[in-house]
């Protein structure tokens, strides 16, 4: 099947402390991402991103307005989990006939392995991580709020993201 490629700059770094307000919207759908009631979530904290992802190799681009992200920590397991909010691809050219991206909240999560003390940089996963959305559904026999697996992901650092994307 057809798919729509997306390349997405993030920065997981500090920001200050008055630039940090984030909606409610994201905040509340980071932390009902949670998978289990015994997991630790870290403070909802302001991602720092490029203002468009660029699709199909930079030929189209989609608005991202703001996002968010945390860490939930598990007994044996981390998950960094961030959440941006799109413009989306419905009604563009970087639509493949009934393929888009919806607009609202994309939600992402990828194993996270810890934080560099020497440099402060984070430690991911380099393998495929999950791109969900929130849509309401009756799947269940019940109408309530499902998450909905859009595609996969993968985190690369941006040095090789540069080299691969020349952007």
């Amino acid at each position: 099947g057809r798919r729509i490629e997306c390349t997405i700059d993030v920065s997981f770094s500090s920001v200050d402390e008055e630039e940090q307000s984030l909606s409610e919207e994201i905040t509340s759908g980071l932390i009902k991402t949670v998978t289990t009631k015994s997991s630790k979530l870290s403070q909802v904290l302001k991602l720092q991103h490029a203002p468009f992802a660029r699709l199909r190799s930079g030929f189209d681009k989609m608005k991202i307005s703001e996002g968010g992200y945390c860490i939930e920590s598990a007994s044996k397991s981390s998950t960094m989990r961030f959440c941006l909010s799109v413009n989306g691809t419905e009604g563009s050219t970087a639509s493949y006939g009934d393929v888009s991206i919806p607009q609202g909240n994309l939600y992402f999560a990828l194993p996270y392995f810890g934080t560099s003390q020497s440099d402060g940089s984070i430690s991911i996963s380099k393998k495929e991580g999950t791109i969900c959305v929130k849509q309401f559904g009756w799947n269940t026999g019940w109408r309530r709020e499902e998450s909905r697996i859009l595609g996969v992901f993968r985190a690369v650092p941006l040095v090789e993201a540069r080299r691969r994307d020349k952007f």
